[in-house]
């Protein structure tokens, strides 16, 4: 369960730094570049939160895939609504497709495969607020050691946050199979030739 609260946290505030970032860049970024931001987000965000919530619910798609949906299509409108109505439909649309095939592939896959691929998609989302310092800029020269050593610092912060994560979702991994466990133990018990 605490692997849950992680990743929906993490999700959370991509979401919000992003918003900062969309309020602080607006008038740096142009339109195709607001667009691909709304859409990168709501895509990313729908597919990490429906792999996670397919195998969390699986069994029960119709669930996971509303709850995906409708996460990918809020983060994607509110995020796209800051740059403008196309990049708010864009973002809504991503979204909603990213939570639908978010959704059916956590449920497809064993939990250690999901638990790896929500690991990948949590970094490629946090990888999204890169963008807001990547897209308006012009110059692609490093100038000083600066401009080197702090996206060093930021990708080993990233490096030991999402290690944490990991061990996190092992430990999820571990609840699942005792849950699945416990289930496959009381229809035994229940079953009609014992």
């Amino acid at each position: 369960m605490l692997y849950l609260v992680y990743v929906g946290t993490t999700l959370s505030i991509i979401l919000i730094l992003s918003m900062i970032l969309a309020y602080q860049f607006k008038d740096r970024l142009a339109g195709m570049n607001a667009m691909i931001i709304s859409m990168y987000i709501g895509m990313n965000i729908g597919l990490t939160s429906g792999i996670l919530l397919g195998t969390y619910h699986q069994g029960d798609l119709f669930t996971s895939t509303l709850l995906a949906m409708g996460i990918g299509a809020t983060s994607g409108t509110v995020l796209g609504i800051l740059f403008g109505p196309v990049s708010s439909i864009e973002g809504f649309m991503s979204g909603i497709m990213g939570g639908m095939m978010g959704a059916m592939l956590g449920e497809m896959l064993l939990p250690e495969k999901a638990l790896i691929l929500t690991n990948i998609f949590l970094t490629i989302s946090i990888s999204t607020l890169f963008f807001f310092k990547v897209l308006p800029r012009t110059r692609t020269t490093i100038k000083s050691l600066k401009e080197f050593f702090k996206p060093m610092l930021v990708f080993i912060f990233l490096l030991a946050y999402l290690l944490l994560g990991s061990r996190l979702g092992v430990v999820w991994l571990l609840e699942i199979q005792r849950d699945l466990d416990h289930h496959q133990h009381l229809q035994l018990i229940e079953s009609p030739g014992h």
